[in-house]
């Protein structure tokens, strides 16, 4: 009796307790997104805000004040896509000194002593999984800070070798040092005035809001642009 061939039909998500989840690792098939790739999506939707006036026109609904908030929420993306790059690639970066078995600042050697104690340093030996739980350890301490401002991108940057960034940019992109600092910090102080105080100056009575304009998120985009693209050309060189 002749046999009938027996085709299979594909069946998605496949339960099988029998295979342990951790037995393959997914993510050398996902591609995943550079802290670059990152800041570019998120500066793009600060972009995005301060461009709606030129579609929408004399729109009798839209007042003035709805123009300035989208101008306040321009600034407030643009310091949240800068600390989400600086969070990126100082862990990306981290990851890579460690891979590269090459000996490590006394700053960044310090840092991961004080995320790993001894029996998890001792685990991590054991286990030959010292590169996953040091990015694991930074990523969980790294979510309980920000990366705003001056100082602290400096700081966290000199932990991967840059110890002088803002010179370094200042060089490379042709402009002065100080107003590079000094507009970082402004824009990163009125993201703070935004974000928690409603732009309002608090300590008037009856509270005051401050004054905003396009040129003023317009710059805050611009300088992030820049600061962000000749970090990136620098570390990635």
């Amino acid at each position: 009796m002749e046999e009938k061939e027996t085709k299979g039909k594909i069946t998605k998500n496949v339960v099988n307790p029998n295979v342990d989840e951790t037995s393959f690792d997914t993510s050398e098939r996902i591609p995943q997104l550079t802290a670059y790739e990152i800041f570019e999506k998120c500066i793009t939707r600060a972009e995005n805000l301060i461009s709606i006036q030129q579609f929408t026109g004399d729109v009798e609904h839209i007042s003035e004040q709805h123009y300035c908030d989208c101008y306040r929420a321009a600034i407030v993306l643009s310091i949240s896509a800068l600390d989400a790059y600086i969070r990126k690639i100082v862990v990306s970066e981290i990851v890579k000194m460690i891979a590269d078995k090459k000996p490590l600042n006394e700053q960044l050697r310090n840092y991961i002593k004080e995320l790993l104690n001894q029996d998890k340093l001792l685990d991590a030996a054991r286990n030959y999984d010292i590169i996953k739980r040091v990015e694991d350890a930074v990523k969980e301490d790294f979510g309980k800070k920000s990366f705003q401002g001056e100082w602290k991108i400096s700081h966290f940057l000199e932990l991967v070798g840059q110890k002088d960034i803002f010179s370094e940019v200042a060089v490379k992109a042709n402009i002065n040092e100080k107003n590079l600092r000094k507009d970082i910090e402004i824009f990163t102080k009125r993201r703070h005035i935004i974000a928690h105080s409603g732009d309002y100056d608090l300590n008037q009575n009856p509270h005051k809001e401050n004054d905003i304009k396009i040129d003023d998120a317009k710059k805050c985009i611009d300088v992030v642009k820049k600061f962000v693209q000749n970090i990136n050309k620098i570390i990635t060189k």
